[in-house]
């Protein structure tokens, strides 16, 4: 993501130009009196804690298990909706983890990582309902009206 400058006073003067500045990234306002104030959206914000949380659970030392190596009993622990997956894509998930975390942490944008455990976790949530075996199989046919609800 990139992070755009605006003076301050032009800030002051057309507040509303930084909303499209936000959908591409952070905005920095430089003011000439005082330190550079950052703005952000709440989600990104709210990505990159989650997603250092889970990071923290997941590398924590403990000698009973290796999350990096696959050790699937260290991920459940850690980070229990992992449960859910299969073994497979249990570890399939932490090498994804560990390849964004590192790439993010060398970025200093931890957004693609809270995007990643988002969609794992979606899949785990697909597991426990029951639903993704269904979601795998191939699709048969593409078209056709879908009927509403109810009828």
């Amino acid at each position: 993501m990139a992070t755009h400058e605006l003076t301050w006073s032009a800030f002051l003067r057309e507040p509303t130009s930084v909303e499209p500045m936000l959908e591409k990234g952070d905005v920095l306002l430089k003011r000439r009196d005082g330190e550079a104030l950052r703005l952000s959206r709440e989600s990104r914000g709210a990505n990159t804690r989650q997603a250092i949380i889970d990071a923290v659970r997941l590398l924590r030392a403990d000698p009973s298990a290796d999350p990096i190596r696959g050790s699937d009993r260290g991920v459940t622990n850690r980070l229990p909706w992992t449960r859910f997956l299969p073994e497979e894509d249990r570890l399939t998930f932490v090498t994804e983890f560990i390849d964004h975390l590192e790439a993010c942490a060398d970025l200093g944008d931890f957004t693609a990582l809270g995007r990643l455990l988002e969609e794992w976790k979606n899949t785990a949530a697909a597991y426990a309902d029951g639903v993704a075996p269904a979601l795998k199989r191939p699709v048969k046919a593409v078209g056709g009206r879908v009927p509403r609800p109810g009828r």
